[in-house]
């Protein structure tokens, strides 16, 4: 065959199979075509669309407009910064000689003068300034000591004068002084004395960041980037020297929101499980067809939709936790992406430790707006009072301070989702046995830590610096002709894109039995509309050795349910089609009508990109085509906001036996020549609350605050015997007391 005949007949070969093609086509209709590619969500275009500007870092302010301080952090470091004269000469005795030097009395706990030290001494920083200051809890460590204070403080100067507990830094200053040769340096005697006795003892931190952070260095010279980079330009420059980091970061908590749910009823052993697949909530439902709106909050860029590549290291935000400026935001709309105003090359110059603004900007913001989920985080913390938070308004705590990290796995855990890479508790730093001193209130307060948690006393109300949400009703949605009418405290009753709503300030919470696991309602669960849902519901019992009280934010409302296949929907609420774009095109007054076919769509919409999430989870059904509201509820762990000691509840508070008591005689045979009225009497005082604002009017004179029968108790523990055994003297109970 020639080569030209070869030529005509590989043409014709090509037409024919293209002939044939159309001709399949036009057989098969136009609808069998493939459809269009789906435009992507462009985040860049998104964050444009965002007319407001980013907001400004909050005022560091008072709520009166005073300066804002932390009083002990403050006066901690002032005394650690202050270098006492060099004792150059010690008494040389044994300790039994110093005992009896002080007749067998040493000081004791209630000589102490301070009971929170901050470690930050000129001396060592002047030799090695890698690291940050350390918190010492002074108090705890001489109780953990049994009062033994001689086991730190070792020797006494020769100065008649001198304490028998003076300060380290007194006899121990710099390295290698040729005029005493055989002392330590201040350095070196703190890292002796502490990491000797954790390891002795077998427990405390021994490693160099386990007390301390490392100082992080001045990136000004360190970063390389040009003028006005992007986000991923940002990112790209900080894993050239932070590979190790991002490797750590692909599997924790706040990249995947997913993880280990160790706590959680049946899912013990499961690592799927989270807000990124399978958990839902009575605020804004669920994260699947509104990933943009929702993953603003994310540590990463452009999480859009389903198809998020977790393995796409350079979509990691690093400067929405290392910020320190304060001007890092991000768009609320935009998939993460940050505000286009920034300047991210001073942003990424001037990183640093992760701090409350960084990451209060989406835990205090959570559900949309300041203080909407969390009872007990809001705004306030940025900068609260002492009365507001002891810990971030006292000692100017930083969250990591609590949660601690280990290689951006984050230590806690909340009722809300069942994600927990680590346990802390109030206990990690004050022990069992947390009360210090010897009198005879310490020794019946450490009794109730077996049965109450910290807070529980600790933490009287919640949302006393900042209303919380307490209902939603998705049921209302949509009439954007309603007036908003807002509450006492200034709160809107209404959104017409998210329903009814009711807020309280300062109320009292709910208690129930705790034992650290939940119970969760997920995506494709089972539900009974005729009850009302328990979304999460902490688990735990009277007669439950490991429970113990604990205060909850009850927050309830209305949602959508399948009313053929029985389980929570999700709703397509964000983006283009869905609930809040449809009504938010249409003119007001909008119709029943309207608003009823667009849940219908918003329902399809969501339950299909929920399914597409969670492939395996037989249990998920697409949305059959039938709503119903149904009531909801969850409960919300109450963990910060803690207020200082004298703050807590008192005894007669909770024990209404107290309340009209003069002496111990009750249980025991003499008053036990004590003040009962300081002993049993003090606690919350909710007038003083109230001159300061806050809504606690029904609170002043409240006892059996807890509800004793609520939790299970016939009465009063004090009269009707305790949960697991009687108390000691209960045939006492009668006694008449004058």
């Amino acid at each position: 065959m020639s080569l030209g005949r070869k030529k005509f007949l590989t043409v014709w070969l090509v037409g024919v199979m293209a002939g044939l093609g159309l001709l399949l086509y036009a057989y098969q209709g136009p609808d069998a075509a493939a459809p269009p590619a789906p435009k992507g969500f462009n985040p860049v275009a998104a964050a444009k669309k965002w007319k407001k500007p980013p907001p400004p870092p909050p005022p560091k302010v008072n709520p009166d407009g005073t300066p804002w301080v932390p009083v002990d952090q403050v006066a901690a470091l002032k005394r650690a910064h202050v270098v006492p004269p060099l004792v150059v000469k010690a008494l040389e005795e044994t300790e039994r000689q110093r005992m009896d030097r002080l007749n067998n009395k040493p000081p004791t706990l209630a000589d102490m003068k301070y009971a929170y030290l901050v470690l930050d001494s000129p001396v060592v920083n002047k030799e090695n300034d890698q690291y940050e200051a350390v918190r010492f809890m002074h108090k705890k460590h001489a109780a953990v000591l049994q009062g033994k204070c001689f086991t730190c403080h070792h020797a006494k100067p020769a100065d008649p004068k001198a304490s028998e507990t003076t300060r380290c830094v007194a006899c121990h200053q710099g390295s290698f002084n040729p005029k005493l040769p055989g002392r330590l340096g201040l350095k070196a005697a703190l890292h002796r004395q502490c990491m000797g006795c954790h390891e002795k003892q077998n427990q405390g931190p021994v490693g160099c960041t386990d007390c301390h952070a490392k100082k992080v260095p001045d990136h000004r010279q360190l970063v390389k980037l040009s003028d006005n980079p992007g986000p991923l330009e940002v990112t790209k420059e900080c894993l050239r020297c932070h590979q190790q980091a991002a490797d750590h970061l692909m599997s924790a908590a706040h990249w995947q929101w997913k993880g280990p749910s160790p706590f959680t009823v049946g899912g013990e052993k499961r690592i799927d499980m989270g807000k990124a697949t399978n958990t839902i909530n009575n605020f804004c439902v669920a994260l699947p067809s509104n990933w943009p709106r929702c993953t603003s909050c994310h540590a990463g860029y452009g999480w859009s939709d389903a198809n998020f590549d977790f393995n796409a290291q350079e979509r990691m935000d690093c400067l929405v936790c290392h910020d320190t400026t304060g001007t890092y935001r991000k768009v609320p709309i935009a998939a993460g992406w940050p505000f286009l105003q920034l300047d991210l090359k001073k942003i990424a110059q001037s990183v640093g430790h992760p701090s409350r603004k960084t990451c209060g900007d989406c835990h205090f913001q959570g559900g949309g707006g300041d203080a909407v989920k969390h009872g007990d985080m809001n705004g306030i913390l940025y900068y609260p009072t002492k009365s507001c938070d002891v810990h971030m308004g006292g000692m100017d705590f930083a969250c990591q301070d609590c949660h601690k990290t280990r290689n951006h796995k984050i230590s806690g855990r909340s009722l809300s989702l069942p994600v927990a890479e680590g346990s802390r508790t109030c206990q990690d730093c004050h022990t069992e046995k947390p009360h210090h001193g010897n009198s005879l209130l310490d020794h019946h307060l450490n009794r109730h830590v077996e049965h109450l948690f910290c807070v529980t006393c600790h933490n009287p109300v919640y949302a006393k610096c900042r209303p919380t949400k307490t209902w939603w009703d998705w049921s209302q949605a949509g009439h954007k002709e309603r007036k908003v009418v807002k509450n006492r405290y200034g709160m809107p009753d209404y959104n017409w894109k998210k329903g009814e709503f009711r807020w309280k300030e300062s109320p009292k919470p709910t208690y129930a039995w705790y034992n650290g696991k939940v119970e969760r309602v997920l995506l494709g669960d089972k539900i009974d509309p005729n009850k009302t849902v328990n979304i999460t519901k902490p688990v735990g019992g009277f007669r439950d050795p490991n429970s113990r009280i604990y205060p909850f934010k009850l927050m309830e409302g209305k949602q959508a349910a399948d009313a053929k296949n029985h389980q929570l929907l999700v709703p397509h609420l964000y983006g283009p089609g869905g609930f809040w774009a449809t009504i938010g095109k249409a003119k007001a007054p909008v119709s029943d009508q309207l608003i009823d076919k667009t849940w219908h769509k918003a329902f399809a919409k969501g339950m299909a990109e929920a399914i597409k999430v969670n492939p395996r989870n037989k249990g998920l059904k697409p949305y059959s085509g039938q709503y119903e509201w149904v009531k909801t509820r969850m409960y919300w762990s109450l963990t910060h906001e803690t207020m200082p000691a004298k703050a807590a509840l008192g005894c007669a508070q909770c024990h209404e036996s107290l309340a009209k008591d003069k002496t111990c005689c009750r249980c025991h045979k003499d008053d036990r020549h004590v003040d009962f009225k300081k002993l049993a009497h003090r606690g919350t005082d909710f007038a003083w609350m109230k001159k300061q604002g806050r809504d606690v009017s029904e609170l002043i004179g409240t006892t059996d605050y807890l509800n004793f029968k609520a939790l299970g108790y016939k009465g009063d523990p004090i009269v009707h015997g305790g949960r697991l055994k009687k108390l000691p003297l209960a045939s006492t109970i009668n006694r008449k007391c004058d």
